[in-house]
C-alpha cells in the first residue's frame, strides 16, 4: 500500500461532515438591489436554470432544480447579476432564516457562477468580476438581511485557488472542510488515445477486461431510464448497508423538472438481457459530474465499472465544450480512492476541494453561523460513527 492510500485509510477513522442544517423559517426574498455598480435579481429556479446553462462553471450545486428537489423550493433563492445591464453571474442560494429573529444564514455550494461560456475569449474571467459578485452577495444577505453567509469554492482547475483568495481578501474567515475533501479530475479536453494512454497501467489492465465482456451501454434517458436506475440504487443500498448521505432524493425532481440544457443524463450498461450498472451524469458546463452510480451484484466481477466510465469519457471527449470530468470524492474508501486515482491518470487532477468561508458583519450572525457549523460537523460525526457501529456488528 502507499503513502497516499495509507492517509485516506486513516481517514476512514475520522467522522465526516454531512449532516443538515436546523430547520428555520426562509428569509423574505427582494426583485432587485444594487451594490455599487452591481444589480441583484432574484428569479424562479427555472428561469434560473436556463440562464445558468450559459456559464462555463455551471455545476447540479448551482442548478434551481437540483436545489429545490434536495432542499424544498421555499429554502431556495436563484440570483442573477448585472453590471449596467450586462449579465455577469448567478447562483443558487440556500437561505435558512431563524424563527423569532431577524438574521439567518445563506450558504452557496460550489459557486456562484461567474464564468460566462461565451467569454472564454476575452478578459471576463477576471477574478474582479468574481469579486463583484461576492461583493453583492455580501450587501444583500450579511449588509441588508443581517445573515450569515458561507461559500464553499468549487474544486476546478485553474480557478479554485484565485477564489479562495479572493475570499481570503474580502474579510471572509476560513472554516472546516470535508472529512474526504479530495476531488477526483479526468482531462476529458483531448483525444481518446491519449487519454487511455494517460490512465495507470492497471486502471488500462481492469478496463480491457472488462471491455471482453458483452455490456450493452448507452443514454437512458426519460421515465424508463429513471425508473430503471432508481431501482437498481435502491436494490444496491439495501445490499450493502451503506451510509448514505448523497442528495439522490433530488433526482427525480432534478431530471423531470430541469430544461434540456441542465438536464442530467442516465447512462445504463447491461450483461446478458439484464442492467448491471448505471451512472447518472451532468455535462452542461465545462466541467461534467459524475453524480450518482449504482450497480448489482455482478459489476465488480464483470468491471462494469471501468467499462461505464470510459463509455462516458469518449462521450465527453467529443464535446467541445467540456474540459473536465469531475468524478467527486473518496468518501473516505480506500478502494475507490484507488480506482479514481488509477483514472485521473497522469493527465488530470486530484485536488484538494476548498474549506467553507463564512462573513457575518453582525454579532448574533456570528454567532448563530458559527454555532449551526459546530452543530452540522458533530452531527455528522456522530452519524458516521453509528453508522461504523452497526457495520461492526452485522460482521
Amino acid at each position: 500500500m502507499n503513502t497516499e492510500t495509507m492517509r485516506i485509510g486513516k481517514r476512514l477513522e475520522t467522522p465526516g461532515n454531512t449532516g443538515m442544517f436546523v430547520p428555520a423559517r426562509p428569509a423574505a426574498a427582494r426583485s432587485a438591489g444594487v451594490a455599487g455598480d452591481v444589480e441583484l435579481k432574484i428569479v424562479p429556479s427555472a428561469e434560473w436554470d436556463t440562464v445558468a446553462a450559459g456559464f462555463a462553471d455551471v455545476i447540479p450545486e448551482q442548478t434551481g432544480m437540483f436545489n429545490v428537489g434536495h432542499w424544498g423550493g421555499e429554502k431556495i433563492e436563484c440570483l442573477l447579476f448585472f453590471r449596467r445591464d450586462q449579465l455577469i453571474g448567478g447562483g443558487a442560494i440556500i437561505v435558512r432564516g431563524v424563527p423569532f429573529t431577524s438574521t439567518g444564514v445563506a450558504v452557496v455550494k460550489w459557486g456562484p457562477l461567474w464564468r460566462r461560456a461565451e467569454d472564454t475569449q476575452d478578459n471576463s474571467h477576471d477574478i474582479a468580476t468574481y469579486k463583484s459578485v461576492i461583493a453583492e452577495l455580501i450587501s444583500e444577505y450579511c449588509s441588508r438581511r443581517g445573515f450569515h453567509l458561507t461559500i464553499m469554492p468549487p474544486s476546478v482547475p485553474e480557478h479554485d485557488e484565485r477564489m479562495s483568495h479572493a475570499l481570503a481578501e474580502m474579510g471572509f474567515k476560513e472554516g472546516s472542510n470535508l472529512a474526504a475533501p479530495e476531488r477526483y479530475i479526468v482531462n476529458t479536453h483531448q483525444d481518446t488515445e491519449t487519454l487511455m494512454a494517460s490512465f495507470d497501467q492497471k486502471w488500462r489492465y481492469n478496463l480491457r477486461k472488462a471491455r471482453k465482456n458483452d455490456f450493452e451501454i448507452g443514454f437512458a434517458d426519460g421515465e424508463d431510464g429513471l425508473t430503471a436506475f432508481m431501482d437498481l440504487y435502491e436494490k444496491m443500498m439495501s445490499r450493502k448497508g451503506f451510509l448514505d448521505s448523497s442528495a439522490i432524493g433530488s433526482l427525480e425532481d432534478f431530471v423531470r423538472n430541469s430544461p434540456a440544457a441542465t438536464r442530467p443524463s442516465i447512462v445504463l450498461v447491461s450483461h446478458q438481457g439484464s442492467i448491471t450498472a448505471g451512472g447518472v451524469f451532468f455535462t452542461a458546463g465545462e466541467m461534467a459530474s459524475y453524480m450518482f452510480g449504482a450497480t448489482d451484484d455482478r459489476a465488480l466481477r464483470l468491471k462494469a465499472g471501468y467499462a461505464l466510465h470510459w463509455w462516458i469519457c469518449e462521450h465527453l471527449c467529443s464535446q467541445d465544450h467540456v474540459k473536465w470530468y469531475d468524478l467527486g470524492g473518496n468518501d473516505l474508501d480506500a478502494g475507490l480512492h484507488q480506482f479514481k486515482k488509477g483514472m485521473v491518470g497522469k493527465s488530470g487532477h486530484i485536488l484538494q476541494a476548498p474549506p467553507r468561508f463564512h462573513y457575518a458583519s453582525k454579532p448574533a450572525a456570528k454567532i448563530l453561523g458559527d454555532s449551526i457549523f459546530k452543530l452540522r460537523d458533530a452531527k455528522a460525526a456522530a452519524s458516521r460513527t453509528q453508522h461504523k457501529l452497526k457495520q461492526w456488528l452485522r460482521k
